[in-house]
């Protein structure tokens, strides 16, 4: 059976498993050819994530996640059980310890995959670990700009950065494109996510084209993600929309019981003077870390009112399949979501 989002996950489908990040993100290989990733952070539980899932289907649904089961834990552990088990054989038919036909690279893999089950696998109250899986995508995200900080226009290292701001640029650019960020940010903000861009305050710090400037509302470069579809086809993307330092998805409130009430990052977005303050301020922040390709953008170039209306236009647009989303299931929604959807109703964007 094929490694995916919609079937159960079973040991006899896995044949390998590979760290992508600080041994909190992996990439599961299939017998057949098909992948699945598995992500675990702090303070993310299968809970929160659950409740969370009609905001990611209103806004982007291709890139859901979902909570392993307890059952789906057991077979993760009976696959590294069986990985344990050929290690062993293996030592055991050559009679030696070295020379094994298994990288450093793997071994660290399943260990710290092992480690990841054991500290994430337990299930809450309604079973869910807080372990998610997740359809494997192809992307590309602006932390390339990280990479070119306080390097010459000339440097190899910008030809990278030139490719990926010119992939961004199109695809923004194209109809639809803008407006898809600006769903994003609605969707991102209702759910208290400020790990991509920020309601207030300011954004990141770059160092690039000889000088040292602040972003306005971006603050993670790395989560400002563009993927391609089965087709080739590229747009905006949601992934990695869960904050593990948000104070706005603790399940046991509402938002009249939170403490911070008034800092709810969706009240910006609520208020049309202050929503197109903001499309103009992310406007501004794509433009000038797109510089080097703006000559792509064409007649109507990204920057103006016309690339911050249609930002705002898809803002609205996300607040708008919000409310159908979560009204279609109102009687399932948890308390603090089901506050937050009253305040979308109220505001009549």
């Amino acid at each position: 059976m094929p490694l995916a989002i919609d079937k159960p996950l079973l040991a006899s489908d896995i044949m390998e498993a590979r760290e992508l990040k600080d041994g909190k993100i992996f990439l599961l290989k299939g017998r057949d050819g098909s992948s699945l990733v598995l992500k675990a952070e702090p303070n993310v539980t299968g809970d929160k994530i659950k409740a969370t899932a009609p905001v990611l289907k209103a806004i982007d649904a291709s890139m859901k996640m979902k909570p392993l089961t307890q059952p789906e834990v057991l077979q993760l552990k009976q696959f590294l059980k069986s990985w344990k088990m050929y290690v062993d054989f293996i030592k055991f038919v050559s009679g030696t310890d070295t020379n094994l036909p298994i990288s450093a690279d793997e071994k660290k893999s399943m260990d710290e995959l092992e480690t990841c089950v054991n500290q994430y696998g337990t299930g809450s109250a309604s079973g869910r670990s807080d372990i998610a899986k997740m359809s494997y995508t192809q992307m590309s995200t602006l932390s390339v700009a990280l990479k070119v900080e306080n390097k010459p226009s000339n440097d190899a290292s910008w030809d990278e950065a030139r490719s990926t701001f010119g992939q961004f640029v199109k695809t923004l650019n194209k109809s639809g494109g803008l407006e898809k960020l600006g769903q994003i940010v609605a969707g991102d903000f209702f759910i208290g996510n400020e790990d991509r861009f920020v309601s207030s305050g300011s954004g990141v710090q770059v160092q690039l084209y000889g000088e040292k400037h602040r972003m306005k509302v971006i603050l993670n470069l790395g989560n400002v993600i563009i993927v391609k579809d089965s087709k080739g086809k590229s747009r905006p993307s949601m992934l990695d929309y869960m904050d593990p330092n948000t104070d706005f998805l603790d399940l046991n409130q509402t938002l009249s019981t939170m403490g911070r009430s008034q800092d709810w990052p969706m009240r910006v977005l609520l208020d049309r003077t202050t929503r197109h303050a903001f499309a103009e301020k992310l406007v501004d922040d794509l433009e000038y870390i797109l510089k080097p390709e703006k000559s792509l953008f064409g007649f109507n170039k990204l920057g103006g009112s016309r690339a911050s209306n249609r930002v705002n236009d898809g803002i609205k647009a996300g607040i708008k399949a919000m409310i159908k989303s979560l009204g279609a299931r109102q009687a399932k929604l948890s308390p603090l979501i089901q506050s937050y959807y009253a305040e979308l109703v109220k505001a009549k964007v």
